[in-house]
């Protein structure tokens, strides 16, 4: 039974990891962060009395249990109203029923949880009943609740240092030989235990994503429960909660037994797994295109910040106690360990400052999003804080590198000797940099909280209206994207003359363009004078849409409305994205070249170290 035990761990743990390859790379990308596309009546505009329906259209299906709607007026007082999700797109569109709405001004404040990748939305739309309403609001695009930012920060906190114990606890603390096992079983502790609040906060999550703004404490755990069950974000945040269970708990039998060479495997195939469903669970799951290696790039994001920051704290925790112990000894162990771990950071460094700007470039579209979008602006911070962050980093390293702190003060014209701070600061540099890198978990918390810039501007973003008049209807044609490959197509009419015989009861469209014709597409009535339907993405080109409206007792009303899909490919490459994504592959590509240059030089100093010893040898030996 005993022999069984480990063939069974690594069995479960090889199917975990297939289970990751096939969602990261078998799973459809989602589309875009849920935010309100339009809205009837819309935000501003004005009513009549008696009104009894608000329909709202959302940019990605939400979850019904876990959103909520409130009606007040405007001077506070709550209306009663139910809120439907309508199969119709895909759950995007949500009708809400009112009582017979009076003269006034309303506020429909909206906190929505989008199904694909488990973000929330809020925001407040105002409109008038039989007046014009004081002011406009929109989607919000602020900070997120207080609660749900500090577990995020907590949480994410926690996959960092556990990454970071894996990086230190094999050569960099094994390179304090004199010091035994104790660092080493005491990272995976921390490791272990980091994991287990992973573990914790990540329970948490989907309770704080899910929170009613009202309804009992059944209901809540009702639409949790419905949330995980019920949509795609739900079960990568299952998964990933079952890969932390099994990391803590194979980390902390690692810390137990001497020999943990089975349960650091396991430990390191669910961690992957962790950082493979936190990466496809966030943002770069939501773009239209090349969702697969902004995933791969998120991915290796996250282990190069838990290599570093997570790296650097699990090492500052392990070697402290050491240090008091051992003062006679100090300065070998924090040279040692420092060293070992020197290189391991420098590499995660270019990792993350490459992948980082390939990121902002996919999720912010210009420079002028920096000021104007919460997203946009968390970017900028987090890239202060991480050069402030490398600056101590190479302080410290020069600090613990006394040739390459020389070197450094010959190019500065400084006198043998030199160091950037007295070497009794280097405690107070090494805390000072965990901090900062603290600092920048949390803006990478809030970065993984809010929407992205481009998912604010695809929201906001205007369509062009085509028009079209035929047997005394006013008929509009509008074509907006609903995924990376889907089109949405919605045409409203209305009657140009008095007193209107008979509504459109249906509304037919036949597409004409450079890939040939489509079949007669149906379109859903969602609400009088406005239909709907979903179809594949126009290729580029000039398309061209026959409308048939039915009305009954009238002879069939047929129009024609062109447009001109925009030429894709290398035309839609936004210049910030070519930029960082350039910077991003020559910051790798130095990467690799520092590295086989170092891989190339070290046989050579080895073999130069070792020659006097054999001539020394061969002295001896004639003697």
């Amino acid at each position: 039974m005993t022999r069984s035990w480990p063939r069974i761990r690594s069995r479960v743990a090889a199917i975990l990891l297939a289970a990751v390859v096939l969602v990261l790379f078998g799973a459809s990308p989602a589309w875009a962060h849920s935010g309100l596309e339009r809205s009837d009546p819309p935000n501003g505009g004005v009513i009549s009395v008696g009104r009894t329906t608000l329909t709202l259209w959302f940019t990605e299906a939400i979850s019904e249990d876990a959103s909520t709607f409130e009606l007040r007026t405007a001077d506070g007082e709550r209306v009663a109203a139910s809120a439907s999700v309508s199969e119709a797109d895909d759950g995007g569109i949500v009708r809400i029923q009112t009582q017979p709405l009076a003269k006034a001004t309303y506020l429909l404040d909206w906190k929505v949880l989008a199904t694909d990748d488990g973000h929330t939305s809020n925001g407040t739309m105002y409109f008038g009943v039989g007046t014009r309403p004081a002011g406009v609001a929109s989607a919000a695009d602020g900070l997120p609740d207080l609660p749900g930012l500090l577990i995020r920060w907590i949480d994410l906190s926690a996959i960092i240092l556990c990454i970071g114990a894996f990086a230190v606890s094999g050569r960099v603390l094994g390179s304090t030989d004199e010091t035994g096992m104790a660092p080493r079983r005491r990272a995976r502790f921390i490791g272990a235990l980091a994991a287990g609040v992973a573990v914790v906060t990540g329970a948490l999550t989907p309770f704080l994503l899910t929170q009613p703004g009202g309804g009992s404490l059944g209901d809540w755990f009702d639409a949790t429960w419905a949330t995980l069950t019920g949509t795609p974000w739900g079960y990568l945040w299952s998964g990933r909660e079952i890969a932390l269970v099994i990391t803590a708990v194979a980390l902390y039998r690692a810390a137990r037994s001497p020999r943990a060479g089975g349960q650091l495997r396991s430990a390191v195939i669910a961690l992957v797994a962790v950082v493979g469903l936190e990466s496809w669970a966030g943002h770069a799951s939501t773009l239209p295109r090349g969702s697969v290696l902004a995933v791969l790039a998120a991915a290796s994001h996250l282990v190069a910040a838990g290599v570093w920051a997570g790296g650097l704290a699990v090492l500052a925790l392990c070697l402290s106690p050491l240090l008091h112990r051992n003062r006679e000894t100090r300065r070998s162990i924090l040279a040692s360990a420092w060293r070992a771990f020197s290189p391991m950071a420098a590499i995660a460094t270019v990792v993350l400052v490459a992948t980082g700007l390939y990121e902002a470039g996919l999720h912010v579209p210009d420079l002028s999003f920096v000021a104007s979008t919460v997203y946009g602006a968390v970017v900028a911070g987090k890239l202060v804080l991480v050069v402030v962050a490398l600056v101590l980093g190479g302080i410290n390293t020069l600090l613990v590198n006394p040739r390459l702190a020389a070197r450094v003060g010959r190019i500065l014209g400084r006198s043998g000797g030199w160091a950037p701070v007295p070497p009794r600061r280097f405690a107070v540099i090494v805390g000072a940099e965990v901090l900062v890198l603290v600092l920048a978990v949390g803006a990478a918390g809030l970065l993984t909280s809010v929407p992205t810039a481009r998912e604010v501007a695809s929201a906001t973003k205007e369509t062009t209206l085509h028009t079209a008049t035929v047997d005394g209807l006013f008929v509009t044609l509008e074509q907006v994207a609903a995924g990376p490959d889907r089109s949405r197509l919605i045409v409203r009419s209305r009657s140009i003359v008095k007193l209107e015989a008979e509504p459109v009861s249906d509304v037919t469209v036949t597409l004409a363009g450079p890939t040939g014709t489509t079949g007669g597409v149906v379109l859903e009535r969602i609400e009088p004078g406005r239909f709907e339907a979903e179809t594949a993405q126009p290729a580029s080109g000039d398309w061209s849409a026959t409308v048939a409206l039915d009305r009954d007792g009238f002879p069939t009303a047929v129009t024609r409305v062109d447009w001109t899909v925009a030429v894709a490919g290398p035309a839609d490459v936004r210049p910030l994205e070519m930029v960082t994504s350039v910077l991003a592959v020559l910051l790798l590509g130095a990467l690799l070249g520092a590295v086989y240059f170092v891989r190339r030089r070290r046989p050579a100093a080895v073999a130069v170290s070792l020659h006097p010893v054999r001539a020394s040898e061969n002295s001896g030996s004639k003697r």
